[in-house]
């Protein structure tokens, strides 16, 4: 029969003839050390006979505050395997240790109807979420004025065409604009004049375009547009043959490698869109006999785990992942213990470049 937890400190307190307050510091690892070692023992004992199991978030259950933040996500097992995922949920989980707070994982098993009604269901069970699924359209955009509950979207989980300064409720996200003009600019001053552009797309996007498509992945989106700006500013012309469009797969690296060396100027630089990307067209230019840097620079975008085990290192764009779902907890949990306040935050983290070994000086 379970006890809630009032009940269960009481009880221990009522058989040992101690004060709930001595239970209480002895059951926390943070103040056990207040409570002298042979009652501590005692108190320990007795619980585990018990089978007495303390709840963390029970402060917060009084308050009438449920202690569980919901991340939602598309029901799609890369979620649970890719490290783009991984990254964030785990710095969610690092941020919510020692606390009394927990957190949940629910999928959208259905990606259509109103999504209006899908956060409604899934705050029922919570006191905030987190949205990491797939992108919403401008009219879901609109819908969610509606919906009260704290709530953080990825900033990648919002149309392009959606202004951030509109959202109705917490955006977190990453310069990617910037950061990836930061990896074109880079390459042209190592040397680099032919470039070669490896990038994602969907269904959305118009690949024969230099503009910026109309609908995708606002990251992506953004990627693209700083690779774009980042090469004119440094006087570097790219037209839409130097570009290859592709999916977010080691695939689309090594087809883009193909795809360039058909050309009559072999790039001496590709930029990925990301790291999978990078990888696959880092392996392939090994197994057509040529030699990264020396013979081709290759640039990522994400710091993936798997950026310095690989050979040579990929030098890459680091996105602050971990960070911006800690950012997001932070958010939320101030949105619920103090719901007077109604304040939309936006968290834009800076991207970094990091220097390794990829990327050289092209050939004389």
């Amino acid at each position: 029969m379970k006890k809630n937890q009032l009940s269960g400190i009481r009880l221990l307190a009522k058989k040992l003839n101690v004060s709930t307050a001595t239970i209480s510091r002895a059951l926390n690892p943070d103040t056990a050390h207040l409570v002298k070692e042979d009652r501590r023992k005692t108190i320990l004992e007795l619980a585990d006979k018990l089978r007495y199991r303390p709840n963390p978030g029970a402060r917060l259950i009084q308050r009438g505050v449920s202690p569980t933040i919901t991340v939602l996500v598309n029901e799609d097992p890369c979620v649970f395997t890719s490290p783009f995922y991984g990254r964030l949920i785990s710095g969610i989980v690092r941020s919510i240790q020692g606390t009394e707070w927990d957190m949940r994982i629910s999928t959208l098993k259905d990606t259509t109807g109103d999504i209006l009604d899908k956060f409604r269901q899934v705050g029922l069970g919570c006191s905030g979420i987190i949205y990491m699924g797939r992108v919403l359209t401008i009219e879901e955009m609109d819908l969610l004025s509606q919906y009260h509950g704290p709530l953080a979207l990825l900033s990648s989980t919002i149309t392009p065409e959606y202004p951030l300064d509109k959202v109705p409720c917490h955006v977190i996200g990453a310069d990617h604009y910037n950061g990836a003009a930061t990896a074109a600019k880079f390459l042209v001053e190592k040397g680099h004049r032919d470039i070669g552009l490896i990038l994602t797309h969907d269904d959305a996007c118009n690949p024969e375009s230099l503009e910026r498509p109309i609908g995708g992945d606002r990251d992506f989106l953004e990627r693209k547009s700083g690779y774009l700006d980042g090469l004119k500013e440094a006087e570097v012309s790219i037209n839409k043959d130097m570009i290859f469009y592709g999916t977010n797969e080691q695939g689309t690296g090594r087809a883009g490698f193909d795809y360039f060396k058909g050309k009559k100027q072999m790039p001496t630089a590709l930029i990925c869109d990301t790291d999978f990307i990078a990888f696959g067209a880092m392996n392939h230019a090994r197994y057509n006999g040529l030699n990264c840097p020396d013979d081709i620079s290759i640039i990522g975008f994400d710091d993936d785990p798997w950026a310095t085990a690989c050979s040579p290192k990929l030098t890459t764009i680091h996105q602050p992942l971990e960070q911006l779902t800690s950012f997001a907890f932070e958010i939320l949990t101030e949105s619920i213990l103090d719901s007077s306040a109604d304040v939309r935050k936006r968290v834009i983290l800076d991207t970094h470049l990091k220097i390794r070994e990829s990327v050289g000086s092209p050939r004389e």
